[in-house]
């Protein structure tokens, strides 16, 4: 597998388990083109999608855990759910 095929599998993984630890389903991947605006994820069940990140990119990349946090980083800005404040109006 080249590089441009582990990243997009790669890709395709992470979005998978977020939407899995957010109890969305897949196709809304399909059907809503604005999913990661629609859907949200608790601050605990973003933190364990993020130890899951980390931990596979390590091992995917052969990335130190700095880098890996660096990649999570620009990930989660780019398809991360929003986190759900209980405290919102």
């Amino acid at each position: 597998m080249n590089n441009r095929e582990k990243r997009e599998s790669f890709t395709l993984a992470a979005v998978n388990k977020q939407l899995e630890i957010a109890a969305v389903n897949f196709s809304v991947l399909k059907e809503d083109k604005e999913w990661f605006r629609n859907n949200t994820i608790t601050q605990k069940q973003w933190e364990e999608w993020k130890k899951w990140f980390i931990s596979e990119a390590r091992k995917t990349f052969k990335l130190n855990k700095l880098a890996a946090e660096k990649e999570f980083t620009f990930f989660d800005l780019n398809y991360g759910l929003r986190i759900e404040h209980s405290d919102q109006l």
